[in-house]
């Protein structure tokens, strides 16, 4: 007899898709009844023009403006965020560009909800630390992804605490933003190497969850899809930004990549990706060079959902031949161009040491659902392959 499961669904409620849709915002905040808009970006979007048009449309809606967000939010960057948030009054926090900016909307209206005002409250709510149950209700979010990172499409959010230089999570359903704009005219402003390697993490929310050993028949199928969609549009939008029809389906496999990771988490390749990347490995990288050894890694465990990702891979680039899940995986890295080593980065032995221990650290959190069990020693054995 089965044992009974529960499947919590999204808490988005409006998904807003195609170019030039990121001006209807104004009229977004204006059917939900909001009026105060703190709006959150970093400096490549902050400068562009269609930015500046949307601010204009806002006009005094905009009550504050952040254009500074760092990558993997340090925690003093989120703690400046909770302040201004606090001290405009904002209604409704908006988030505009890759993972960092939407995660940075999630922490702040998490900041407002818990009247955190100090970076070792904000750890409180980490994974690591328990996730206590929220006190008050998170400012509502409005998120415009101009990577494919997927951030938008869940409540985890991930911080650094710069006392550890370690990366946390926090995750919420509650920090799951209410609104999504698709836009792939904004989106194609996001410089390719950013935009290609964010999508590689797509591919790797894809595998991940496709594999866990709580896979659900509804995350593969979207899992599977999803694989199979970027391996087709990602190369083609790589080249050409303009092509908005397939960057909007590289959003739209984004989307499904990861809608129920509240469900099925995403595993090792994550886990390790998430230490490199608070040792200074750019997000997306992390996947392009993590996910081929961890496939390998895993793949006595997982051969069944293996050939399957390996034969939607091989449609994908229109060929007939029986590669292992991992070698199609490469290939298509290899044609993106996208980095593919640790070695291409200055981490110490001593960063890569920590970045065991931190992944470990995430045994429960993150790779609870490993296919296989996971020892630091096997940690080490893939950072050694990957250099």
């Amino acid at each position: 007899m089965s044992t009974m499961r529960i499947f919590e669904m999204p808490r988005i409620e409006r998904v807003i898709e195609g170019p030039g849709t990121l001006f209807q915002i104004p009229a977004e905040l204006n059917d939900r009844g909001l009026h105060k808009a703190l709006v959150i970006t970093g400096r490549t979007i902050g400068a562009s023009e269609p930015f500046r048009t949307l601010l204009d449309n806002l006009g005094p809606t905009a009550v504050a403006v952040h254009s500074k967000v760092e990558a993997h939010n340090p925690t003093t960057g989120i703690m400046e965020l909770i302040r201004t948030a606090r001290a405009s009054g904002a209604d409704v926090v908006i988030g505009i560009g890759g993972g960092s900016a939407i995660d940075a909307a999630k922490l702040t209206a998490l900041g407002i909800s818990e009247g955190i005002e100090q970076p070792d409250e904000l750890l409180r709510y980490s994974i690591s630390h328990g996730l206590p149950p929220l006190a008050g209700n998170p400012l509502p979010i409005i998120a415009v992804p101009t990577t494919l990172s997927a951030a938008e499409w869940n409540g985890v959010a991930a911080f650094v605490d710069e006392s550890t230089r370690r990366k946390e999570l926090s995750r919420y359903l509650e920090l799951t933003p209410t609104t999504i704009v698709l836009d792939p005219a904004l989106s194609a402003l996001t410089p390719r190497p950013l935009w290609t390697t964010t999508g590689v993490r797509a591919i790797d929310h894809s595998v991940e969850i496709a594999y866990a050993t709580n896979a659900h028949p509804f995350t593969t199928a979207l899992c599977t899809a999803a694989l199979e969609i970027l391996a087709r549009d990602l190369p083609r939008t790589a080249q050409d930004p303009q092509d908005f029809e397939a960057a909007l389906r590289c959003h739209q496999a984004a989307w499904m990549s990861l809608i129920g990771v509240h469900n099925v988490p995403v595993g090792l390749s994550h886990a390790i990706g998430h230490q490199l990347g608070a040792a200074g490995v750019p997000h997306g990288v992390t996947s392009c060079i993590t996910l081929p050894h961890v496939m390998r890694f895993f793949e006595p465990a997982t051969k069944k959902q293996q050939a399957a990702m390996a034969e939607v891979l091989a449609r994908a680039r229109e060929s007939s031949a029986k590669l292992p899940a991992a070698d199609e995986i490469e290939l298509l890295f290899a044609k993106l161009g996208v980095p593919t080593s640790i070695g291409d980065f200055d981490l110490s032995q001593v960063a890569l040491e920590n970045v065991v221990e931190a992944t470990m650290g995430e045994a429960e959190a993150v790779i609870r659902q490993a296919p296989r069990p996971v020892s630091a020693d096997d940690v080490r054995a893939i950072l050694k392959e990957a250099y």
